[in-house]
């Protein structure tokens, strides 16, 4: 029984990985450079309903972020602050308080950009350009599309059960 939930849950997870990336790479224009206005971000909310989640978007952003233009510093940086921000929003206490940990989690791949540019103008417009996008995709239109959600029992009982 402990191997079929093991592979149930390797499964789902394989399934959120790819359509994370997928949702990425769909929009390529609006999902790499200074304002990256990705969709697949919406999923990063799953998290607040149910830790599991964490591997599949993990390994979805890693693969998402190969296809990025600095596709090396992206899967460490971006990679590693997705991971955090997930650690985070597990601690919070509201979904939207939960949202707003991907927005601030953009300093981890903005120290690394620092470090490469050396430039601190251009760093702080990045920075606001990178949480601006951040905050958009997230904390307001995946709050609400995620409230919505909240009231469907079907869907909240699978996130759940994930």
């Amino acid at each position: 029984m402990k191997n079929n939930l093991d592979t149930n849950f390797l499964v789902k997870s394989a399934i959120v990985a790819a359509l994370y990336a997928v949702l990425t790479l769909l929009l390529p224009m609006a999902s790499y450079g200074p304002i990256q206005l990705r969709f697949s971000e919406i999923m990063v909310l799953l998290v607040f309903y149910n830790k599991r989640f964490i591997p599949g978007l993990v390994l979805g952003c890693a693969i998402a972020n190969l296809f990025s233009p600095m596709a090396a510093f992206d899967v460490v940086f971006g990679t590693l602050s997705s991971y955090i921000a997930f650690r985070l929003i597990l601690k919070s206490k509201t979904l939207f308080k939960a949202s707003l940990w991907p927005v601030l989690m953009v300093i981890v791949p903005a120290l690394g950009t620092y470090f490469i540019l050396a430039n601190d103008a251009v760093l702080f417009i990045m920075i606001l350009e990178f949480m601006a996008s951040e905050f958009i995709m997230v904390s307001i239109i995946g709050v609400l599309i995620f409230k919505m959600l909240e009231k469907n029992d079907g869907f909240m009982k699978y996130i759940r059960e994930f």
